[in-house]
């Protein structure tokens, strides 16, 4: 018997096999269907509309304190990770020359919950020194899950129902704000990235912490697990296929639309090695996940230290990392 079982995840590099028919899970007929962050998340969160579903990390920490509300459960199977100094954006009059000067300035964000926030903030308040209570942070679009803001955070919510990321920008463009911290490249005359050479930090943090950031997971609804615990490890090894014939590209430099691809090829390997995007519980993603699960309860995001293996549906999962 074949398990029909819909899936809303992008079409990565990585995953696009598992939307093209390379790869197929097997005992399961999967269908793939892409929607944009946050829609895909939202109506996951709020309809259950999908099998499965590629989450954000810090909507799905949001969910767990009420798992009766959202019956679902990840899998350590991570489609996007990003490192986010990059994303940072000081306004260029306003005298910000490092993340210190940040105290005492309003930092536009998109929510309270996005994973991106979560890392940038935790990011600057454990590395780089910056009370995250000395700023106030501008709040430019609505939760997808509602979560308590510890009251030592100074949060302003701005009334928009439109474009959040347009809103902030122009917020800068207006000095209406100093900052902004994005999940995507800003393109305002006034702003520029807080870390000028932010690929060297981001290098510089790998190097240090050996996390890549980890954005999203996979969850699966918990009805899907209850009633087909098998089919946890037929995802896992499809999507592990999957990441292994997008990744290969990189040894095919000349099928990649970069004037240097072979250069940055060999620069990511000697920085971050064969797989920075590995799934499971490696040693590195247990770092990873259990920093960010810290930055989300001390932001408000998650309502504990969660240990990882309880995030996670592993009774049937067995991989090399994790048995």
């Amino acid at each position: 018997m074949t398990l029909d079982l819909t899936l809303a995840c992008h079409d990565y590099q990585w995953t696009k096999p598992l939307w093209d028919g390379r790869v197929e899970p097997e005992g399961v007929n999967l269908t793939a269907v892409n929607y944009p962050n946050p829609v895909r998340f939202s109506r996951m969160v709020r309809n259950l509309e999908f099998d499965a579903c590629e989450m954000s990390m810090g909507t799905y920490l949001a969910s767990r304190r009420d798992a009766d509300r959202f019956p679902f459960t990840a899998i350590p199977v991570f489609p996007f990770r990003k490192f986010r100094h990059a994303y940072m954006y000081r306004r260029s009059d306003a005298g910000i020359e490092s993340p210190a000067d940040l105290a005492g300035r309003r930092v536009g964000i998109v929510n309270w919950q996005t994973t991106t926030g979560i890392w940038q903030r935790g990011t600057l308040a454990e590395h780089h020194g910056l009370d995250l209570t000395d700023v106030t942070w501008v709040n430019g679009g609505a939760e997808i899950i509602d979560v308590d803001v510890p009251d030592e955070y100074d949060v302003e919510y701005l009334d928009h129902q439109g474009n959040t990321i347009g809103l902030l920008e122009d917020r800068i463009a207006e000095g209406d704000i100093d900052a902004i911290f994005h999940p995507v490249d800003s393109d305002v005359d006034n702003a520029e990235r807080l870390f000028d050479d932010a690929k060297a930090v981001e290098q510089e943090y790998y190097r240090e912490t050996g996390i890549f950031p980890i954005m999203h997971a996979i969850v699966l609804k918990d009805s899907l697990l209850a009633e087909n615990p098998w089919v946890v490890q037929k995802l896992y090894d499809a999507f592990e296929r999957a990441k292994e014939i997008g990744l290969s590209v990189l040894d095919r430099p000349r099928e990649l639309p970069l004037v240097w691809a072979d250069v940055y090829r060999d620069e990511q390997r000697e920085v971050m090695g064969e797989d920075p995007w590995e799934y499971g519980l490696t040693a590195d993603n247990v770092t990873a996940v259990e920093t960010l699960v810290g930055y989300a309860h001390d932001q408000g995001i998650a309502a504990e230290r969660y240990d990882v293996e309880d995030l996670f549906a592993l009774e049937t999962l067995d991989t090399p990392y994790y048995a």
